[in-house]
């Protein structure tokens, strides 16, 4: 394992919006510096390292281990494979990418076996189970506070990705929809909070796939649906636990809770795991009363997106052993995704992992050589 000295040199491979986020979550911390940044638009790129002092160069410059520490993917998600299995073969010791690590279950463990063999660590988002409220979670769930886990239910309900954002389509392809754009939050959140998902049953449907785009100079405009737009699966993990999840581009609004963990001795609710800040609330057996639980440390400092890239960097340094947004996490929210689309036309139960030896859900494998072991 090779042990690199602070500040880590970090890339940014991809400029848009997402990447203003990490930009200002990485300015802020001391563990890193970023040494540049590359977008295939050359304007944008321009722009961006303008508004974060940056240079912008090419992704081949970038993607050197003499320039470049950790490469981080923020480009779109069909590029994912490539880029990273580009830095993989250039060397460079640390990759992390956004979500989804890649468009299909075997693109992403092809990535984790070729990361693994080549000596580099691969992680990847989404990096939102470092932040408080999944810190607080995990911290009460295995202090058995909840008692036994008889059970949970995620549920991600909006009229869809149109309202706000002025170009939308990329929501809607066949590799996205609301599964695989926001599902990986939620799916990643029940994976380290109560375990690996072994078995899936689901229904998908599109119902509306004819969208209008809501805001922005293309106000007005219509476009096509690809993928489905509203999800149901119930899967179930390793240890037998029943988990209900839900996510749709297709509701007007809801108010059933973002995820729920029930115990034996108590529930829990969790905020919206798209973001890094919440307030975690529990009710015990006998109570009428909701009660917060105590504010937990995140992981890494300072919060938001990026948090993953700081894990990562620490574990480089060698200053943190254990890693939450591995490789091999992300490659599992894969398969878990593509089996909810295969259960949905099949009429017996799917197994999650066709791809995946032994992941201990909820319990990140210790040191980076075993983080991504074929």
């Amino acid at each position: 394992m090779r042990i690199l000295t602070r500040p880590v040199r970090t890339a940014l491979i991809g400029c848009g919006m997402i990447a203003d986020e990490y930009a200002s979550t990485l300015a802020t911390s001391s563990m890193v510096t970023i040494c540049g940044c590359a977008d295939i638009r050359d304007d944008k790129a321009r722009a961006f390292a303008q508004r974060h002092h940056l240079r912008h160069t090419t992704v081949t410059d970038l993607l050197n281990p003499a320039v470049t520490d950790i490469a981080v993917i923020l480009t779109p998600p069909a590029t994912h494979a490539d880029i990273a299995h580009a830095a993989i073969r250039a060397d460079v010791p640390g990759i992390y990418a956004e979500k989804p690590l890649a468009t299909s279950p075997g693109q992403a463990h092809a990535l984790t076996c070729a990361a693994s063999h080549a000596g580099v660590l691969l992680c990847a988002a989404p990096d939102t189970i470092l932040g408080a409220p999944t810190q607080a979670a995990h911290a009460a769930i295995n202090g058995g506070l909840l008692g036994d886990i008889i059970g949970a239910s995620a549920s991600y309900l909006s009229p869809g990705p149109e309202r706000w954002h002025p170009a939308p389509e990329p929501f809607h392809t066949a590799d996205a929809g609301p599964l695989a754009d926001m599902g990986p939050y939620y799916l990643a959140s029940l994976v380290y909070l109560i375990g690996r998902i072994e078995g899936v049953i689901s229904a998908v449907t599109a119902t509306r796939p004819l969208r209008t785009i809501a805001t922005g100079p293309r106000a007005g405009q219509g476009f096509t649906a690809s993928a489905p737009t509203h999800v149901i699966a119930v899967l179930r993990t390793e240890t037998g636990i029943p988990v209900t999840f839900t996510a749709s581009f297709d509701a007007a609004g809801t108010r059933a809770p973002h995820l729920e963990i029930h115990g034996s001795k108590a529930t829990m609710a969790l905020p919206d795991p798209n973001f890094h800040t919440g307030d975690v609330l529990i009710r015990h057996a006998g109570n009428r009363l909701w009660e917060q639980l105590p504010p937990a440390r995140p992981a890494v400092t300072p919060s938001g997106r990026g948090m993953g890239v700081l894990e990562l960097a620490e574990n480089l340094c060698g200053t943190r052993r254990h890693l939450a947004c591995t490789g091999r996490s992300a490659a599992h929210v894969a398969s878990i995704i593509g089996a909810i689309y295969r259960a949905a036309t099949s009429e017996s139960i799917t197994s999650a992992s066709p791809l995946d030896d032994d992941l201990p859900g909820g319990r990140p494998r210790q040191g980076p050589g075993a983080t991504d072991r074929c």
